[in-house]
């Protein structure tokens, strides 16, 4: 049973590094871990992914020594934890609004006495039977994790009664779907968002949960660091992209002239 580092960050107070993808890029763990992240978020609720793209992405975390926390497009019950033993680490879970939510999906992806997942030893995560160690199903009830998303109003008045529920490690607040539902900006700093942020944060401190959310700037990391987040996603493919085209842009538009539109080939064409 591989051990959780971002598992082993919570328990001892410190903040875990995590940053996110939804592509199927072969080496985003590899590069992740290089550069000292403890976890990736893969995204599955708003991206496809193959069932063997699955396997083969959760595999290449384990290859780099890194936690996968995947986020599932379902809550049903065998598909989450079949991507338990396929090794994912975590367990993302979208828009959960109540206790009893949380509770059911702890049901699901832990083993009795905790919870009720089924039981195989075949998978990854038990080194495919052959390796699997004596207290194999207690490990993996240690060393795995369930993360549920605060995207709602609804969450929101229920997020100390979800933070309550035992099995529950991480509350994650969904600062897009939350804004659009409370009309303000995502923003880390909004005044709206702000307290958003600090009755999460005083939910998790009164039941001993982690609690966290995206960052875009050092700024936002510290922000919601100060007030006790230890689960911050900062870095992702889409922004990596972006930063990086973006300064490309700029390098042929200071090469080529001040509009790439404006510049014509001998060929009289404009690239």
């Amino acid at each position: 049973m591989r051990p959780s580092k971002v598992l082993a960050k919570l328990r001892t107070g410190q903040v875990a590094r995590i940053c996110a993808t939804g592509s199927p890029i072969a080496f985003f763990p590899a590069i992740a871990a290089h550069f000292r992240y403890d976890g990736i978020w893969v995204d599955a609720e708003h991206r496809v992914w193959d069932p063997r793209e699955v396997e083969t992405m959760i595999g290449r975390h384990h290859a780099a020594d890194i936690d996968c926390v995947w986020r599932a497009v379902t809550k049903e019950k065998t598909s989450l934890y079949r991507l338990l033993e396929d090794g994912a680490a975590g367990l993302m879970i979208p828009h959960v609004a109540t206790a009893d939510e949380a509770r059911a999906l702890v049901t699901a992806i832990k083993f009795p006495p905790l919870g009720d997942r089924g039981f195989c030893g075949g998978g990854r995560d038990a080194d495919y039977w052959i390796g699997k160690p004596a207290d194999y199903t207690d490990a993996a009830n240690r060393e795995t994790f369930l993360v549920v998303q605060i995207e709602t109003p609804e969450a929101l008045a229920n997020v100390e009664a979800i933070a309550a529920v035992p099995g529950v490690d991480v509350l994650f607040l969904g600062p897009g779907d939350m804004s659009l539902r409370l009309g303000c900006s995502p923003a880390v700093s909004d005044p709206i968002m702000l307290e958003v942020q600090r009755k999460v944060a005083a939910a998790c401190k009164k039941h001993g949960k982690a609690w966290g959310r995206p960052v875009g700037t050092i700024a936002d990391a510290k922000t919601i660091i100060d007030l006790g987040a230890q689960f911050v996603v900062h870095g992702s493919e889409f922004g990596a992209i972006h930063a990086h085209f973006t300064q490309c842009a700029a390098d042929f538009d200071a090469l080529l002239g001040a509009s790439a539109a404006e510049n014509k080939g001998l060929n009289g064409k404009t690239y």
